[in-house]
């Protein structure tokens, strides 16, 4: 059944769109797709990718830098821990398992918004039976 719906793109809250850029870049491995002047007091909008991934940012609402929280698919969540980690990006918890059929992991980027890199575990169907409620 197609409802109309194609994707999303999640569109985080930061202070400085140019230092979020360089940080994507150079401590998540994400390339600088652009960063475009939109407003005529110089507000900034920015958008990286890393695979099939794009994240993009603005300074629009500066005010709520940090609130933002994005879940990031990857294919082996093991694998991006190791280089996060060697590179110090700032962990926040362990890498898990977890009830709901994810192994993942939290970062922080430079604003404080929360990225959750994750993978399906084999048996997750199975989890989300045994865990249903609803």
């Amino acid at each position: 059944m197609n409802s109309g719906f194609l994707s999303t793109t999640v569109i985080l809250p930061v202070k400085s769109v140019r230092e979020t850029a360089s940080f994507y870049k150079s401590m998540l491995g994400f390339e600088i797709i652009g960063i475009w002047e939109v407003s005529a007091n110089g507000t900034e909008y920015g958008s990286v990718q890393r695979g099939d991934v794009i994240i993009e940012f603005g300074e629009g609402r500066k005010e709520y830098s940090g609130s933002g929280v994005c879940l990031i698919h990857v294919e082996n969540a093991d694998e991006i821990y190791s280089e996060f980690k060697s590179k110090g990006v700032e962990l926040v918890g362990d890498l898990a398992d977890r009830d709901y059929g994810n192994r993942d992991f939290r970062v922080k980027d430079n604003n404080g918004n929360i990225l959750i890199i994750s993978h399906s575990l084999s048996n997750q169907n199975e989890l989300l039976q045994t865990n249903k409620v609803a």
